[in-house]
């Protein structure tokens, strides 16, 4: 039987009757009641670890589709810029199955507020691994100083051509193997905590009856969503989303956003990020903190693997600087004198770090070491990718000769 993993309810402005799925390649869809023009609609989304039964009869289903998942990480999107919570269905490139339904919208849908004039339930699920090294992980393009700056394009089968690519054989992951894709209790989300409750309401008393020992006021019946559980105590009262209030307030208590003054978009990225990275992880794992530098380091998705190069302590007796970095963890080089060595290994980025602040192109994201399944994709891309020696002195031959044609071009210009 399908397990219910997660889910979130989000309310979103809906204008043109147009939003998409951010994060997928699936096309933008609108309300089919053609009376509503811009709207509040609430959304539910909900992550499965296979195919569900269908919704309740208070559902009317709208349609079922499938597609494949960028990084395993989405979001409603409109057209004017609005956008929803970060929401992990599961791991990057896995076709999805994808069931959406719509309602009348009842009181608590949404944030609760009693704006939403329709409510959609999105119910995702894994259906295979599709991951291909040859679309999902080809290098940036090669570079030609001069011939970049001056914008003189050279034929593609003289330099664009990517390197030969290699037969190797493509890692192929089970559903069972990825952590996002296990449903765990000890998670210190509020999925986890739901999962607690209810396994406490067999002991002779309702999820509700528990909630109203605890202080909560709640009828029976009512939907278990943050905005019906959270306390008032444990409400900031700052704003309708109550996923960002009550992440505000309990950063508050905590005094972890002391002396920042964050507004609502920023929150919601740290609420987000933190929610996303605990579900990346089982629990126990340990987490630590690299600098992720060059082309493309300002933003890598949650949940996505690589391999990451940093400076490090040359501790004494081989013993490893935060117990970090050890899945295929090679040492590049050493610095005799700062007593440093520069090495690689292979992580899963679970979010930024906000504490530590980069410089230019460096950015600093939390990590955690990447499970076999997970560096199988990540070394199988460096197979298959790996630079032809010739073809590179090739490539190196016919750039020194567009850069000399160049050159001369330029000076005839002059005289």
């Amino acid at each position: 039987m399908a397990q219910l993993l997660r889910r979130l309810d989000d309310e979103i402005y809906v204008q043109y009757n147009a939003f998409g799925l951010d994060g997928t390649d699936l096309p933008e869809w609108g309300s089919p009641t053609d009376e509503t023009y811009h709207f509040v609609a609430g959304v539910r989304l909900e992550s499965w670890d296979a195919e569900p039964e269908p919704a309740d009869g208070s559902w009317t289903p709208v349609s079922s589709t499938t597609f494949v998942a960028e990084s395993g990480v989405v979001a409603i999107v409109t057209m004017m810029d609005g956008r929803g919570h970060d929401f992990l269905i599961g791991p990057p490139r896995f076709e999805y199955g994808v069931d959406m339904y719509l309602r009348e919208p009842e009181p608590g849908d949404g944030h609760a507020t009693g704006e939403c004039e329709e409510t959609w339930l999105l119910r995702f699920w894994p259906i295979r691994d599709v991951f291909d090294p040859i679309t999902h992980a080809a290098p940036f393009s090669y570079i030609a100083r001069g011939v970049l700056y001056y914008s003189i394009d050279l034929e593609p089968e003289q330099f664009v051509q990517p390197p030969a690519r290699r037969e190797v054989p493509v890692p192929v992951s089970a559903v069972t193997d990825w952590a996002s894709l296990r449903a765990d209790p000890d998670l210190d989300t509020f999925d986890g905590w739901l999962r607690r409750l209810h396994k406490a309401q067999g002991r002779g008393a309702t999820a509700h009856e528990l909630l109203r020992e605890a202080g909560i006021d709640i009828e029976d019946g009512v939907d278990l969503t943050p905005a019906s559980c959270t306390p008032p105590r444990a409400r900031a009262g700052r704003f309708k989303d109550p996923l960002i209030d009550r992440y505000s307030a309990e950063q508050t208590r905590r005094g972890s956003l002391s002396g920042q003054n964050l507004g609502e978009e920023r929150l919601r990225e740290y609420a987000d990020g933190d929610r996303i990275a605990k579900e990346l992880c089982r629990a126990g794992t340990r987490t630590f903190s690299v600098p992720v530098e060059g082309r493309g380091a300002l933003y890598v998705p949650a949940g996505v693997s690589r391999r990451v190069w940093r400076w490090e302590d040359d501790m004494l007796g081989g013993e490893l600087m935060d117990d970090g970095l050890t899945v295929d963890r090679r040492i590049l080089a050493r610095n005799p004198w700062t007593r440093q060595i520069l090495v690689s290994g292979i992580v899963t980025v679970l979010r930024r770090d906000h504490d530590r602040r980069g410089c230019d192109d460096t950015v600093w994201y939390v990590v955690r070491d990447a499970e076999p399944h997970e560096a199988a994709r990540v070394l199988c891309a460096e197979a298959t990718w790996e630079e032809d020696p010739d073809q590179r002195r090739a490539l190196d031959e016919v750039a020194r000769e567009k850069l000399i044609d160049l050159r001369a071009t330029y000076r005839s210009r002059e005289r």
